[in-house]
């Protein structure tokens, strides 16, 4: 699977904030900025602001030769030099940030001052392994180490110092919003199930690991345990983790170096999907213990693959509980629906009966008999009917959801995150605007 250049990957912008939120969200939060700082107000500073880019490209050459580092711009009595601008650009047109390049690189240098002045204002400051693990997940985006990446934009022409500093900006910023916003922002059990009833991938994240799998049962395990915590620590290279990969791993793959090839992340179980989620490209996962193993992974490269039709259809997944019909089946059926919220539940109802009384499907919506389908048609996931038949029996239904495979289904806990990303997001869209059109924008 190759990997992105930079410029296929070109999304430097949309870094600085995560932005799942829909263009029309974006807008209302946008037009509701705007009715907060006025609008005559903004659009003054966008046209005073493109009138200083412009200005500053026609002065740049001859100043930048003279002092690359005298003042193209003051932003709140914060220098932003000719420099600063030049490196921007470059950068800019590296990732092919589309628009007008030099106003692009402009804006983004004025709001980075003022993100750095709120942080400061509410104390936030970027540690050195802050902006490490910044830069490093940047970088990722782009299938590349930190060390790959500045060797990339090195190669035209910008200087990694300015990388840092866009990286810092971006890290106090998500900072402040989220000690400004999180207390006061939540997101409600009925926002997370209306997101996943919605949800419609159409790609899914890819990995290539290595893995070193150790003993986890009897006696073995408290020694595969400190043992794959001592590896963590110590391993350091690529190279390091093959070596002890070959050296301890008892999994099948250990001869390679534990070498794995591509695999959807939607493959892995719940705690080793989380674990390579939370682990850059070129580190080393947290230990992951199961009943039988111990287990640490390396992520080597991240991609993503396109689905196809069949795996993005909509499924419908059902349960039938069967009743015997005769006067009482509709009494009976009402008793059942006072017991149960969910499809789970009719576990506990068929609890020691025969195991044919109890049926849980999922199927295409073509693949469903036509009379389960007219039903189930008329009824929202957790909602139940009683009107079909069959050989004697009245069927209880209950339809427990619509959507794609499971296996392709953020987590409740993934969707409460990207539902608060979003929130913030437009909340860091509003506050930004509210700085800007209270900044004071001049030029030396």
């Amino acid at each position: 699977m190759p990997r992105l250049t930079l410029r296929e990957w070109g999304k430097a912008r949309a870094w600085q904030w995560p932005r799942q939120a829909g263009r029309n969200g974006r807008r209302q939060a946008m037009a509701q900025a705007r009715m907060t700082a006025g609008m005559n107000g903004v659009v003054a500073l966008r046209r005073l602001t493109g009138g200083i880019a412009a200005a500053l490209l026609l002065a740049a050459p001859a100043l930048a030769q003279s002092s690359p580092f005298s003042p193209a711009l003051f932003v709140n009595e914060r220098v932003i030099s000719h420099y600063e601008l030049e490196q921007r650009i470059a950068f800019m047109t590296l990732l092919r940030q589309p628009g007008d390049i030099e106003q692009v690189a402009l804006d983004s240098l004025i709001d980075d001052r003022l993100r750095l002045y709120e942080a400061a204002q509410l104390g936030i400051k970027a540690t050195p392994e802050m902006v490490e693990a910044g830069m490093a997940e940047f970088a990722s985006r782009a299938n590349l180490s930190t060390e790959e990446f500045l060797k990339a934009i090195g190669q035209g022409g910008v200087d990694p110092q300015s990388f840092r500093d866009f990286v810092e900006a971006g890290m106090v910023w998500r900072e402040a919003i989220r000690a400004r916003y999180s207390a006061v922002t939540s997101i409600t059990d009925a926002e997370i199930d209306r997101a996943m009833a919605e949800y419609r991938p159409e790609q899914v994240p890819t990995i290539r690991y290595a893995e070193i799998v150790l003993p986890g049962t009897g006696a073995e395990r408290s020694a595969s345990l400190a043992l794959a915590r001592r590896l963590r620590q110590q391993i350091v290279e690529e190279a390091d983790f093959h070596a002890a990969a070959r050296s301890y791993s008892k999994g099948e793959t250990a001869g390679g170096g534990g070498n794995r090839d591509w695999q959807r992340l939607t493959d892995f179980d719940d705690k080793t999907r989380l674990a390579l989620l939370r682990t850059q490209p070129g580190r080393v996962s947290e230990v992951v213990q199961s009943d039988n193993s111990i287990a640490l992974y390396m992520v080597l490269d991240r991609a993503e693959e396109g689905l196809s039709a069949a795996e993005m259809a909509v499924l419908v997944e059902y349960a039938a509980f069967l009743i015997p019909d005769g006067p009482g089946a509709l009494d009976e059926a009402a008793k059942i629906r006072r017991r149960v919220d969910t499809c789970d539940d009719l576990y506990e109802v068929a609890k020691g009966l025969p195991a044919d009384r109890l049926t849980r499907e999922t199927k295409a919506p073509g693949a469903v008999p036509a009379d389960i389908a007219g039903a189930l048609t008329l009824l929202d996931p957790g909602e139940t009917s009683a009107t079909v038949t069959r050989g004697g029996w009245r069927v209880f239904l209950m339809l427990c959801r619509r959507g794609v495979d499971k296996a392709l289904m953020p987590s409740r806990e993934d969707a409460r995150t990207q539902l608060m990303n979003q929130r913030l997001g437009a909340q860091a869209d509003i506050y930004l605007e509210e700085l800007r059109s209270e900044a004071i924008i001049r030029q030396p």
